[in-house]
């Protein structure tokens, strides 16, 4: 073989490994894998994670006060808040905000 054909192949090679590090293995390790009925563990994490920020309150809270949470909290994310996370589905459920569609309690 050739030095010519020695780079080449060597180049084809380094291209195609590349190819699959970058695009083709991304692809199979994003994949969600948890059998039916179960929770993803992304959701999971994102519960540890709401009570990290803000506790959630211990008694439900009225529409006044989830009025006032939701406010004090704007800098929260809800998913990572529990209290705007409680005071968001408060509101939503007396009928003051409505969600986007994608939205999971």
């Amino acid at each position: 073989m050739s030095t010519t054909g020695v780079v080449c192949a060597t180049v084809a090679g380094v291209v195609t490994l590349g190819v699959v590090v970058f695009y083709v293995l991304p692809h199979l390790l994003d994949r969600p894998v948890h059998v039916d009925g179960e929770r993803p563990s992304t959701e999971i994490l994102a519960r540890i994670a709401r009570d990290q920020c803000h506790r959630a309150p211990d008694h439900p809270y009225t529409l006044c006060e989830a009025r006032c949470v939701f406010r004090a909290r704007i800098n929260c994310d809800a998913d990572s808040c529990g209290a705007k996370h409680e005071a968001f589905w408060t509101l939503v459920d007396a009928g003051v905000l409505r969600p986007v569609a994608y939205v999971e309690r």
